[in-house]
């Protein structure tokens, strides 16, 4: 049996989601030996393995688009290797900081479980699925450097003011996206429920 690049598990576009999955085995590695007395060392690990995992996270849709290989499957594989990333460092930061991300963790992981569910229930029934929309990308970029600061702020040798400030802002931004990102989805949802 054969398949079309279009139609095909294994395109390129989807090759660089599911490495982006995998990846969140060194990154929970690399979360997991940060500390207060982490070296330099361990911090350039650590960022090595988000730049690897932004990487992919470009060149998928890129290669998607160049390639002609843009498929309902990538379009739901892309958020879910993008969640996966994120609730690894979301775990470790809601252990560490709970008094910023524990009560953020469980809105972010009962809103996507929604969409989840709703993204299966569609497919099953009327072949549609839901993608990420604008304010989720700007949300995952936000949270994204903020969760990389709060991380690298943990050792002792990068606690600085500056870092903090970017930290922080980033963080409140994120909680801005996360709201409107969130609001989109449900009106999404509930606008394919009246159909």
């Amino acid at each position: 049996m054969s398949f079309s690049k279009k139609t095909s598990l294994f395109n390129i576009a989807n090759i660089l989601s599911f490495i982006r999955i995998f990846l969140a085995i060194p990154l929970a590695y690399s979360v997991d030996k940060i500390c207060f007395e982490s070296s330099i060392n361990d911090i350039y690990f650590f960022l090595g393995i988000c730049f690897l995992i932004a990487l992919t996270d470009m060149l998928d849709g890129y290669a998607a688009r160049a390639f002609n290989v843009v498929t309902n499957l990538g379009k739901t594989l892309d958020p879910i290797a993008d969640k996966i990333c994120v609730f690894v460092l979301f775990i470790y930061l809601t252990i560490n900081f709970p008094n910023y991300f524990l009560f953020y963790f469980v809105l972010l992981f009962l809103r996507d479980l929604i969409i989840i569910i709703s993204t299966i229930y569609f497919a099953k029934k009327s072949n549609k699925y839901f993608s990420a929309n604008n304010h989720g990308k700007w949300f995952l970029f936000f949270i994204s450097l903020a969760m990389i600061l709060f991380i690298i702020t943990i050792p002792n040798i990068l606690s600085y003011n500056l870092l903090i400030i970017f930290r922080n802002s980033f963080y409140f931004l994120s909680l801005g996206f996360f709201t409107l990102s969130s609001i989109q989805y449900f009106q999404n949802i509930a606008s394919n429920l009246r159909d």
